[in-house]
């Protein structure tokens, strides 16, 4: 068995006139928690959606768990056990904390010949994966209704119903004060704990530090380096993103 759990090797995407990637890298291990850094534009957030299937790689490949792989969309990535919270939330306000969550596979019963949704499993479920990862929401309460930080909580709640086994944040505190932000630690060190693979992509340099196991740091569409957290002082980090002293 591999010792990542997701690998991206060689990884090239052309916009029109841009080269956003040029044979980008990254390694993730289970368990652990991994911040992807670089200036803006360096290819951070095209990355992330080539992994998860938004965008299709010019050049590239994808080992998830020693297998290589082809993700051709983001339904794919959540099969495969991959989900991604996007900095720019798109909750259906209208409607519940469960049915967000389960929305695209409610829980089914049939009623003779019909099928209908199975609404007192659907909120029992949601209630118990809200305990799991003691977060104090209404699984009743509309989407609409909740803080930034209650709907992000939201989104990885419905990461873990599809049961993923790779989580990406993209820049999930921009939005956050202290408290929220120290809540969404909490979650995402208990998530850390049951062995999921955390990419967290943030420009904080005392989120990363405190979080974070490990740095991948991208510059210019290129891979800079990876390093342990603990081995990379705060200037020599800058220094690689900026790619001078």
């Amino acid at each position: 068995m591999s010792e990542y759990r997701l690998v991206m090797k060689g990884v090239v995407k052309t916009f029109p006139g841009v080269k956003a990637l040029d044979h980008a890298q990254l390694e993730l291990r289970p368990g652990k928690v991994m911040a992807l850094m670089g200036e803006n534009g360096a290819g951070k957030s095209t990355l992330m959606k080539c992994m998860f299937g938004i965008y299709k790689m010019d050049e590239g490949e994808i080992e998830y768990e020693g297998e290589k792989v082809v993700i051709a969309n983001p339904l794919e990535a959540l099969g495969r056990g991959i989900a991604m919270v996007h900095q720019e939330l798109q909750p259906i306000p209208a409607r519940t904390v469960a049915e967000n969550i389960w929305l695209g596979r409610y829980p089914t019963k049939k009623i003779g010949p019909i099928t209908i949704v199975d609404h007192s499993k659907m909120y029992a479920d949601t209630d118990a994966l809200l305990k799991k990862l003691k977060l104090q929401i209404n699984s009743h309460a509309k989407l609409g209704s909740l803080s930034i930080a209650q709907m992000q909580m939201v989104e990885i709640a419905k990461a873990v119903s599809a049961n993923c086994k790779v989580l990406i944040l993209d820049e999930p505190t921009s939005s956050l004060d202290e408290e929220e932000t120290q809540r969404l630690f909490a979650v995402v060190r208990k998530l850390k704990a049951q062995g999921l693979g955390v990419i967290f992509v943030s420009h904080f340099l005392d989120q990363i530090y405190e979080l974070c196991d490990r740095i991948t740091v991208l510059r210019n569409g290129e891979l800079v380096g990876a390093y342990a957290v603990a081995e990379l002082p705060r200037v020599e980090l800058i220094s690689k993103m900026i790619g001078k002293e």
